[in-house]
Formats: structure tokens, sequence, C-alpha cells
């Protein structure tokens, strides 16, 4: 399809639409208050407009609004309110091409009040971590608790529900459980196809669940690290458009060049949003976008949202009207969204503005032509919904022999080696050495001396007592053991540790907290954070959760943790998508061979 006929919904101007008429009658109030017959809602006077279709600043700009869609542009309207914006420029509001909301620990309300005063007025969350948790449930859910928002938030349905065979997730979604969403106002379409061997193997559940979308016209986002040549073209030939995981340039310009759409992803451990500006040309600025995938609150808070990446680049020498071309208009090409991404008769009044591109900083944010934030707060709190969701987290009984790596039959002391996974910084690609354990009475053990940790990924949604045992490198971890129920993607409980009481301490925790985080030393647990809804998300407001977060950073600075992200990069541990060596419930995976090894080896 990145070429086909989604590729041939051009990005047209936003129907206006009567409250009354959803998508079927025409506002007709709009036709008048443009001629003038009408008064507006509001003009936004004295402004510098950022003019993504003219492309270029037209200074001492007025902008008229009816009914939250833009009228008018310095055509003289009357209008009940004027703000004058004192030479404020004035731009689209800022989208997330590709999220998930669940990665921040935050329900989708207290997301929007994270977000929303940053200049980011629409979301694509692609919600694959709570339907691997809770299936069909999940993805209902979201929908329930984003209604009513002062941030649109629009779903792709995931694509891989469980992500491969080689784990054991909470749910199942099927090409048959997908059509009802194809129903939905904001589903757009696919989500990230993650299981890219499948595609090129010719997986008949995937291709059924791709042959949907591209039936109806959706677009299908994509997610193929490091593929090329022509693989790469099999993949996008299938009806894949986009893809997230470029990490160089010339990964962008072969992807670019084969007509997908290329996100810049700038999250809280993948951070490429720099290495890839070389590959954006005025030729090219059309097909990026911006996204977060996943980034933690205290990063939104401490560092911003796609203000961040605006930001990124501004500084990086991208033209100022490319660069917002990428993180306001060209979401609605790909996607097919009509009107967003313009200032222009027609389209949304979605608006941010600010005072300088040297340093982007939201100073107003408009929400269908209503101010929703100001100077970084929200003008009103967001109404949180809660629908009802079951608990999730669901082990065996366990045991402190659960958590022992005895020797095989087979291993020669001096010869014989283990697998150990290399975390690295900043980046959820890892390493695959081979290294002698450490051996105490016949068991493999923790070695800090040579930064070697015990990692465990116990299954929680069936208590079927799977349990996979390897081992880490790359935490920098002296003592205790660091344990949470987000592992992407299945999100079975994993747990990275110095001894064996401390990964016990740590599982029992996280079942008494129905899902979160935990460090624990010995039988004490020293810090936690309770993620109730679905072992994912808190319950409680961003400002606790922030909160905590700072303190788990704080004591990983005094427990001397060499690694800038424990807590995101072992959540990543159990990705059996992204080279090179992970960890399941089942065992380790060679996701560069895509097959499961041994953890024992000579």
């Amino acid at each position: 399809m990145a070429s086909g006929a989604i590729h041939a919904l051009a990005l047209r101007k936003a129907p206006a639409y009567s409250e009354a008429g959803g998508h079927s009658m025409l506002d007709k109030d709009l036709i008048d208050a443009a001629r003038g017959a009408l008064p507006c809602d509001l003009n936004l006077a004295n402004c510098q407009l950022i003019d993504l279709l003219a492309g270029e600043i037209r200074k001492g700009m007025t902008v008229s609004i009816r009914k939250g869609v833009v009228v008018g542009v310095n055509d003289g309207l009357r209008a009940a309110k004027t703000i004058d914006l004192k030479g404020l420029y004035l731009a689209p509001g800022l989208v997330d091409s590709h999220v998930h909301i669940e990665s921040s620990f935050l329900t989708p309300a207290e997301y929007a009040r994270v977000v929303v005063p940053r200049g980011t007025t629409s979301v694509i969350a692609d919600p694959h971590e709570i339907a691997n948790v809770q299936g069909y449930d999940g993805m209902r859910y979201m929908l329930a608790a984003s209604e009513g928002l002062p941030l649109d938030i629009y779903f792709m349905v995931p694509s891989c529900v469980p992500a491969t065979d080689f784990d054991t997730a909470g749910a199942a979604l099927f090409a048959s459980d997908m059509y009802p969403f194809l129903r939905e106002e904001r589903v757009l379409g696919l989500g990230e196809v993650m299981n890219y061997p499948g595609v090129l193997s010719k997986d008949q559940k995937l291709l059924d669940k791709i042959a949907i979308f591209r039936g109806a016209g959706k677009p299908i986002d994509g997610h193929a690290p490091g593929l090329a040549g022509k693989d790469l073209s099999a993949y996008i030939a299938a009806g894949i458009g986009s893809d997230h995981e470029c990490t160089t340039p010339a990964e962008a310009r072969e992807k670019l060049a084969k007509g997908m759409y290329i996100m810049l992803r700038e999250g809280s451990t993948a951070k490429d949003l720099r290495n890839l500006i070389p590959a954006i040309t005025r030729s090219t600025a059309d097909r990026f976008l911006i996204c977060s995938d996943d980034r933690h609150p205290d990063d939104l808070v401490d560092e911003g949202h796609m203000d961040h990446a605006l930001r990124l680049l501004l500084a990086g020498g991208v033209d100022p009207i490319d660069a917002f071309r990428i993180a306001c208009r060209n979401p609605g090409t790909w996607f097919g969204l009509p009107g967003m991404g313009a200032v222009a008769p027609g389209w949304k009044a979605d608006l941010v503005a600010f005072e300088s591109l040297d340093r982007f900083e939201a100073k107003i944010v408009w929400k269908a032509g209503q101010v929703v934030a100001e100077d970084g707060k929200l003008r009103e709190e967001p109404q949180a919904m809660r629908p009802p969701l079951r608990d999730s987290v669901n082990i065996k009984w366990l045991t402190l022999e659960d958590f022992r790596i005895p020797l095989p039959a087979a291993f020669t002391a001096g010869r014989g080696r283990i697998r150990v996974i290399e975390a690295r910084p900043n980046s959820i690609i890892t390493g695959e050495l081979l290294i002698e354990p450490l051996i105490v009475d016949g068991h493999a053990v923790s070695d800090t001396g040579r930064d070697l940790m015990k990692l465990f990924v116990i299954e929680r949604h069936t208590g079927s007592g799977s349990i996979g045992k390897g081992f880490i490198t790359g935490f920098g971890m002296k003592r205790g053991a660091l344990g949470c129920t987000i592992s992407h993607d299945s999100h079975n409980m994993i747990i990275a540790g110095v001894d064996d009481a401390s990964i016990f301490k740590a599982a029992r925790h996280l079942n008494k907290l129905r899902g979160g985080l935990v460090f624990a030393v010995g039988d004490e647990v020293l810090l936690d954070l309770p993620l109730p809804i679905a072992g994912l998300m808190s319950d409680r407001d961003a400002r606790f959760v922030v909160e905590r977060l700072h303190e788990f950073e704080e004591l990983f600075r005094r427990e001397g943790f060499a690694n800038p992200s424990p807590l995101m990069t072992l959540s990543f541990m159990a990705l059996p998508v992204i080279p090179s060596l992970k960890i399941t419930d089942r065992g380790l995976i060679d996701v560069d061979r895509f097959v499961p090894v041994e953890l024992f080896t000579d």
C-alpha cells in the first residue's frame, strides 16, 4: 500500500460537518461565516502564521474560526471575540504519529493532561500493550477511556496479538475480532506489523489481518528494523506503508525510495531522530513524521513530547516549514485524516501559539477553536473515565527454587558457556555474548564483578508456571532485584537480579500490587509503583507517577546502576522481534534467526 490506494488519499480540507449530522451533513453556517454573513466565534489577530500550504511564514495575519473550523485567513471577518496574539507564531497542533499510551503508565486522561499543554492536539495510538494483556476488552477500554478529552486520540488496531509464538500473551486478536473496529470513527487502520518474518513466510493468519485493512483502503503501519533489499520490497508489497524503526540515514533513504513514510522516533530508550536528520531534504520532507513510540511520563514532563521532537528538528538545521510539516501536516496525509495539519479555510482549528522558532515552547493551545491550555497548564481538568477492567496478574505459586539455574548434565566447566543478553545504552537492540558462568554449588549465579545478572520472565496471564531463565549484562546492578509487569509485548513479569531472595521478593510483591514496578533487596521492598490497570497503567494522577519515577531514578543513582534507563531497558528484553538476543517465558530467542536457543552452549 506504500504506493497504492492509501497514498491516493491526498490531504483534503476538513469537512465542515454539523454536530447533529456527524459526517453526513455539511454545516451551512460555516459557508455564511466565511462570506461574512454570520459572525465568527473567534478571530486570532496579529499572528505570524506558519503557512504549511504556501510554504512560508506570513506576518500580520488574522485567523477566523467558527464552530471549531477555520473559515478565513485575513478575510476581514467579524467575530464575537478577538484575541490579539501580539506577533506570536501560530501553527497547527502537533501530532504524535505512533505511540503506545500505556508505556507512559498513565490513563488516556492523565496522558492528555501532560501532553496537550505542550502543543500536542492529536495522537495516533496503537494499544498493542493492553491488547496483549486483555485483548478485545483492552481495545474497548482504551476507546472508552479516551472519549471527551481535549486531545484527539485515534487508534490503530494491534496487528500482532500475540506478537509471536515464542511467548505467552494474555489474549489474541484474530482477523475476525478486528471487523467491528472498522466501524469505529477513531480507528484508522492496522497497527505496526512487527512480525515481518511472518509476512515474508506468508503466514496466513497475519495476511488475513492485512487483507482486511488493505481491502478497506486503510493505512497499515510497519515495524521492520534493518529490513532491506528484496525482503523489504516484499514487506512493502504486502501493503505496509510506514516504519518507525530506522536507525541510520541509509536505512531511511532505502525505505523512502521504496515508498514508505518514515516516522522519526524520539522515545525514552530509542532515540533515533537526531541520527535520521541527514535523510531529510526538501524533496523527502513530506514523507517524514515524528513519533514517541514509548515514552515515560517523567520524560514527558521534564523534557517534552512532540515539542521536544520539534525542537530537535529545528536545532538540527531542518527548515522550519519542513519541520512543521513533519510535526503537523504529514500525519494527516498518511492516515487519511482530512483537515489535520494546516491553518486554512475548512481545516480544523487545532492550533498552537508560541514565541520563538529558536526554542519552540507552546504558549496557547486551541482544540477545535477553544483554548484548552495556556502557559503550560490545562484550562480544565479532563474528566477521567474509568471503564471496568479485570485484574490481569495471575501467576502460579512460586518458591525460591524457581529462581535457581542448575547446570545441565553435559556442561563442562572451563569450556561451557552461557548465552548472555547484552543491553546497550539508549537502544532496544541487544547483543549476544558467550560468557563462562560463575558456578556455585552446581548452579549458574549472578556475578556483579562482571556485571552479569540473572534474568527471569514469568508468565502472568494464565498461571501456567512457565518461566524463562537467562542472564543479562549492561545494568551495573550491585545488589537486589528490579522487576516489572511491563515487558513488551506480551507483558509477562520480568525480573533482573543479583540474588534469589531479592528476585523472589520482587515477584511476590508484583503479584500483590496487581502489577507495577519494584526494586527489592532481600526481603525488603525499597521502592515500588503500583500499576493495577492491566499491570501497565496507574490509577493515580500523573504527578504521583512522575514523582515515584523520579524516586526510582534517584535509587538507581544511589545503587550505582550503569544503565541510563534501567526500567525502560528491562521492559524491552522480552521483545522477540528486535535483534539480537531476547528472552520470553519460554526461554531465549535468537531474533536474527527467529529461533529458540539454549542458555548453555559448548
